[in-house]
């Protein structure tokens, strides 16, 4: 059977046609992929610059956190008086919070963003500026009766610390460091040769944060804080009770397992939304006794605030969206809600974390 030309042409043309068609498919399946491809590069940049916005954003958070703080802690002075007793009922009576170094958890949200934050005083337990690590670390070995692996400890420190600081090289004895000692530990520039200013710093110094814990979030706050040798001011008399630690208060203030229990429940009461005081809250009264000559009810007039993104709302309950944030830590002489007399706040901490 012959077929015509016409018919050929019609043949050669549905061929062609169903190259086309293949073409054309290939094509929108190609620019499918990229698209999807596109899609997912963009989810992925998305989850993974969010969390650099979100740390980025914090630090206006932070900021912004930190002129409030200081505007309510003024207005609060100028309302109230300087707090002179921290362990009585200081909020029943008012309609309105309290911002006291008293290490009461307050929360707050700021346009949006949840946070949670403490006041304290910043008279740390443990005065180490200067040479006053020498007495410090005595009165630590002064409060156990005799010779231990605890005072062979604080010895040890005392002299690995007076070769942190002084100019020579040459260790006080053989559990003590110099410059060959710490290039062994792969620790230099060490040692600093000269006053350490900065009181996390003392946390390079071997076996000192056993005695001297860091805290959670990574500060050696039971060490007192340095000020600024410009500052003109000294942080003087004992700490608040807010910030020690159970080993303080059993090595300085002599309290049993059982009365250092009772002093625990009875600050997390306070802290609790109720500000039960924490002389109503003890069940042993003779706690206050024993504390009442080694920490402070008042305050020394300079403050330490620590602000950090909240994971929970004021009654403890996790909070459904949370919101990855800096943390921050300053301490300062709170001014007038006027401002400052000189023009401009100094601040003798002032750390992102």
């Amino acid at each position: 059977m012959r077929i015509s030309r016409e018919t050929l042409r019609r043949i050669r043309r549905k061929g062609e046609s169903g190259i086309a068609l293949i073409s054309v498919l290939l094509l929108v399946a190609t620019g499918s992929l990229l698209a999807m491809m596109v899609m997912s590069i963009s989810k992925t940049t998305s989850f993974t610059v969010l969390p650099f916005v979100q740390l980025q954003h914090s630090y206006y958070v932070m900021e912004g956190m930190a002129q409030r703080i200081q505007f309510l802690i003024s207005a609060d002075r100028e309302l109230y008086g300087t707090p002179q007793q921290l362990n009585v009922d200081n909020y029943s009576e008012y309609d309105t919070d309290r911002y006291l170094p008293d290490a009461v958890p307050h929360f707050m949200d700021y346009y949006g963003t949840p946070v949670v934050f403490t006041i304290q005083d910043a008279a740390g337990p443990v005065n180490m500026g200067g040479t006053d690590f020498q007495q410090a670390l005595q009165q630590w070995a002064n409060f156990v009766d005799a010779e231990t692996e605890f005072t062979d400890l604080l010895d040890d420190l005392n002299n690995r610390i007076t070769d942190y600081i002084d100019t020579d090289d040459s260790p006080v004895d053989s559990m003590s460091l110099e410059e060959d000692e710490y290039l062994e530990l792969d620790e230099l520039p060490l040692p600093r040769n000269g006053a350490i200013t900065d009181r996390n710093e003392f946390a390079y110094i071997p076996e000192l944060t056993s005695i001297f814990p860091i805290d959670s979030d990574g500060r050696l706050s039971y060490i007192r804080l340095i000020p600024p040798a410009d500052a003109g001011v000294t942080i003087d008399g004992n700490p608040d009770v807010f910030g020690v630690t159970d080993d303080w208060l059993i090595y300085a203030c002599d309290l049993e397992e059982d009365e250092l229990v009772d002093l625990r429940n009875a600050i997390a009461d306070f802290h609790s939304l109720d500000r039960i005081p924490i002389s109503e809250s003890l069940e042993n009264e003779t706690v206050l006794t024993k504390i009442n000559n080694y920490v402070r009810w008042n305050t020394s007039g300079i403050y330490t605030v620590i602000i950090r993104p909240a994971v929970t709302d004021a009654r403890g309950q996790e909070l459904e969206k949370k919101i990855p944030g800096r943390r921050l830590v300053f301490t300062y002489t709170p001014s007038p809600t006027s401002g400052a007399t000189n023009g401009y706040v100094q601040f003798y901490e002032w750390m992102y974390f």
